[in-house]
């Protein structure tokens, strides 16, 4: 048999977020770089709903990682939550929850993704 995928859940309002990557809405998500593995290229991994029932099974793309400032509007736009102000700042409220001391200055890890399989 093949290796056992990673399971994950988005940090904040999974449910609506994984309803919007069901909808081909959202098509990546941004992480603080410190907080954990840096994916690669190519990985695969089940997102689940809160109740741990599987949603999907995602590939990575695009990795980049930079400093949240050089997030553009563009790149903010693959995530899918609403325009540019609105992303911004719910991402700035959500990682200073996080890391206190989050600036936009802060490294980021920007996952750009594609459903491969539904549940």
């Amino acid at each position: 048999m093949g290796e056992e995928l990673l399971t994950w859940q988005f940090g904040t309002n999974n449910d609506t977020l994984v309803k919007l990557v069901l909808d081909g809405k959202k098509r990546a998500t941004t992480s603080l770089y410190e907080q954990g593995d840096i994916p690669c290229v190519g990985d695969e991994a089940i997102l689940t709903f809160s109740n741990k029932k599987k949603a999907c099974i995602i590939k990575t793309k695009q990795v980049i990682i930079t400093k949240f400032k050089n997030i553009t509007p563009s790149l903010a736009e693959l995530e899918g939550e609403g325009d540019f102000g609105t992303w911004k700042g719910e991402h700035i409220k959500y990682f200073k929850e996080i890391k206190s001391d989050f600036t936009e200055d802060t490294q980021i890890i920007f996952e750009i993704f594609e459903v491969i399989k539904t549940f």
